[in-house]
This record gives structure tokens, sequence and C-alpha cells, in this order.
């Protein structure tokens, strides 16, 4: 069950489902097994109105699009809020038993590209990626170039000068 999504409509309202969803102990006997709670995602399937929560699986969530598809009108009728289980949120996924409020509506593999989820580190993305501060242009750089391009100027005052006395002589 590492690439995989598990699919769960919460039979209670959004606010219960939000409280079920941030409620580690709720979450352990709903499931039958303890949940990593930041794999957890609790999706509003009236939000997606127009999306649809299917196309959400896919787009959003990088589902395998042809593994959706299979269960997409099923999906798309969903009005009632949807845990989504990502990979690693289970602890020991062989002992995950169901319980109301929640019902299983499938589980779909994910694309193999899928980025892990830890956060890009890398100086191509530096100031692009939330969280890291863009790099601030050092003044003294310009100072210093600007005090190059001058004294090099005045080099060549120099030389144009020796060349001039030593034509004149």
């Amino acid at each position: 069950m590492h690439d995989i999504i598990q699919v769960f409509e919460v039979d209670l309202s959004p606010e219960e489902a939000r409280a079920l969803s941030a409620d580690p102990r709720a979450l352990e006997e709903a499931l039958g097994t303890a949940v990593a709670a930041d794999r957890v995602h609790l999706v509003d399937p009236v939000v997606l109105a127009d999306i649809g929560l299917a196309a959400y699986l896919v787009e959003g969530e990088g589902a395998r699009a042809e593994a959706v598809s299979v269960d997409k009108t099923r999906l798309d009728k969903v009005r009632k809020p949807v845990m989504l289980l990502l990979p690693g949120a289970l602890t020991e996924p062989a002992a995950l038993r169901v319980a109301p409020p929640l019902t299983h509506l499938g589980e779909y593999p994910l694309l193999e590209g899928r980025p892990a989820e830890d956060p890009i580190r890398t100086s191509s993305a530096e100031g692009l990626i939330a969280g890291t501060p863009p790099r601030a242009d050092d003044p003294a750089t310009d100072r210093r170039a600007s005090g190059y391009v001058a004294l090099i100027a005045v080099a060549v005052a120099l030389v144009v000068a020796l060349i001039v006395w030593l034509v004149a002589i």
C-alpha cells in the first residue's frame, strides 16, 4: 500500500469530519490502526463541483487516471466529506478495518513520477518555493564593479596620454 491513495466517504457534517480527521484516537478507532495525521487530507466534494472528485484525485493528488476512471461516476456523485489517506498514512496497512462513520470508496495507485512528501530544496528553486526567502543583492558588489570600471578607464586614459606624449616628442 506504499504508492496508493485510500479514499473514504465520511458520513458526518464537514465540521464533524474536520474534528474526526484532527483527532488521532478517533481516526485509529474508525480505521482500526494508527494513522500519521500529516498524511490525512479531508476534501469537501461540494467545493469541487465543477472539477469532480475523480478529476481531483487524478489532477490534484496524482492518482492514475485509468484506475480512477473505473469509479468516476460513483466518485463524482459523492457529496459528503471525503478523507484521503496518502501513502505512508497507515502505520500497519494490514490492520486496516473500516468502521462507521467511514465508508471505503476505493484505493488508487499513484503515478510513478510523483515527488516525495518532503519539500524540494535546490538552488534553482530558491526564492520560488514558499518558505525560501529570496537572496538580497549585495550593494557592495555593485560599488565594487563600478570601482573596477573606473580603474580601467583611468588606466586606459593614462596609456592614451603616454602614447600622445611619445608621438609629440
